[in-house]
């Protein structure tokens, strides 16, 4: 997922043999948003409701229905498990979250009185808001008797002198070749390589630690007009902060020639930042019942990748060690147009329920550089994504101060049906409680979230078995807020 600018054909090298950037461009416009307390509780179904600031970023009119002034801010706490199966052996991991800042906003409501237009309340305000979370971390193991990541070092150098691999491949198979995983075939047959094992029959484990997050924050004005028609329109700036870290092992016991042991550490570090722009509506035909829709712009990323690689190989009683220069690219990521509807229902003064549909064509996903073309990785989007959907229905309970609340929501996975992660599909409940006065509220919310995909520690020149890994998330969340 990273090209090193010393040549063109360095970067086109990389770009052709490493892995899908189209995978990046996934990742920072697929969205499982995290707000206030009061609407995970509701699985973030709040679209037609509104006057929370967590829908601010889904449709900004919902911010039309404030009638108050309020500060809120929600932390939350995240167990993240993963389980893989690869080549019939199970392996489990976690990480942990012990505070993560999930919401902060600011809303200001000013009353229009006399207002010849009809204009009854202009409301303002600021938020941010987690779009998506990317902690994991993933640990895989296995016996192989069929590969080994050192037939795809080989086959990556294929066609280049031993010379050359520094300047041609300086994160790979040059790091392969210093230390002596791979070897030339024979002098007869040029520059052309082959895996240094005798024999497979290796422990292959991988260790794959991810960090960081997507954050928005939210700009936002709208318009109450006699409370039937609600308008509002938001300037979206968004942050991103991403840092993965694959180590790669392989262990063969008892073997008389050639590694022992190696180890293969790849590190990248996206920083970067995007902007878009949002237009919703809400209509109220009538006070217990509310439509809402709106529709975001593409968000246009600018983005940078630092990265780096290391191999440390163990042969006999010596180890050989190697590292790659320090690599950088910078990329924009455009990513899809979004459309939402919504829907709400009051019957009473107890009881509220809320539906929200999310749309994003993730198969019109565009990326460039000023260094290379992206041609592949765009064949890659158009053959492998397609439009995703997300549905979420929350209802509350009211009971005088105390509230009560339950919540589901199901993404689509954004995969077509020829991907082996077609079935990639997401789950999530949720409840919540919260105490509400005129003056100050508390909410706490639980929900728990679960998928599955499948992955390959390494694919494209030579492709591994493939490890199906599922995920699981479990979240608590707090909100404290006060109006005035």
């Amino acid at each position: 997922m990273k090209k090193l600018v010393f040549s063109i054909f360095a970067i086109f090298l990389c770009a052709l043999a490493i892995a899908q950037n189209e995978t990046d461009a996934l990742r920072y416009s697929f969205y499982m948003p995290s707000g206030t307390a009061r609407a995970n509780g509701m699985a973030g179904s709040f679209g037609a409701l509104g006057a929370d600031p967590s829908v601010i970023g889904f449709n900004p009119a919902s911010m039309g229905v404030y009638k108050t002034t309020q500060l809120s801010f929600s932390p939350s706490f995240k167990i993240n498990n993963t389980e893989s199966s690869y080549l019939g052996t199970k392996n489990r991991d976690y990480s942990a979250n012990y505070f993560d800042i999930n919401e902060a906003s600011f809303v200001q409501a000013i009353e229009r009185k006399n207002d010849n237009i009809g204009l009854t309340y202009f409301v303002w305000g600021f938020s941010y808001n987690k779009l998506n979370k990317f902690s994991e971390n993933v640990g895989i193991t296995g016996i192989n008797d069929n590969s080994s990541l050192t037939d795809w070092f080989a086959t990556r150098a294929n066609g280049t002198n031993y010379s050359a691999l520094g300047d041609n491949d300086p994160f790979y198979s040059h790091l392969a070749w210093e230390t002596y995983l791979i070897d030339p075939i024979a002098d007869t047959i040029t520059d052309q390589y082959v895996s240094a094992y005798d024999q497979y029959g290796e422990k292959q484990s991988q260790r794959i630690t991810k960090k960081g997050s997507l954050g928005e924050y939210n700009i936002a004005i709208a318009f109450n007009f006699k409370h039937k028609i609600f308008v509002g329109m938001n300037l979206g700036i968004q942050s991103v902060n991403y840092r993965q870290n694959i180590i790669s092992y392989e262990n063969r016991e008892n073997v008389t020639n050639g590694p022992k042991t190696f180890s293969f550490e790849d590190y990248v570090r996206t920083t970067g930042s995007g902007v878009n722009f949002k237009l919703g509506i809400l209509y109220s035909p009538i006070e217990m019942i509310r439509f809402g829709a709106s529709i975001h712009t593409p968000t246009s990323l600018s983005l940078r990748d630092r990265y780096n690689t290391a191999c440390a190989t163990q042969l006999g009683d010596s180890t050989m060690t190697y590292q790659s220069p320090e690599g950088e690219f910078e990329y924009n990521i455009l990513s899809p147009l979004r459309a939402n509807a919504s829907i709400c229902v009051i019957p009473n003064e107890h009881i509220l329920i809320n539906f929200d549909y999310d749309l994003a064509n993730y198969n019109s996903i565009k990326m460039r550089s000023e260094d290379y073309d992206f041609a592949t990785e765009t064949q890659n989007i158009i053959n492998n994504y397609k439009v995703g959907h997300c549905v979420k229905l929350g209802a509350e309970y009211r009971l005088g101060a105390l509230n009560m609340r339950l919540g589901g929501a199901y993404y689509t996975s954004p995969y077509k049906s020829s991907s082996p992660n077609s079935n990639s599909n997401t789950w999530l409940v949720s409840a919540g409680l919260g105490f509400r006065t005129n003056y100050f509220f508390f909410d706490i919310a639980y929900s728990y979230l679960q998928n599955s995909y499948v992955y390959y520690m390494y694919e494209g020149l030579v492709s591994s078995d493939p490890s199906k890994v599922k995920f699981n998330r479990h979240q608590i969340s707090f909100t404290l807020g006060c109006k005035f």
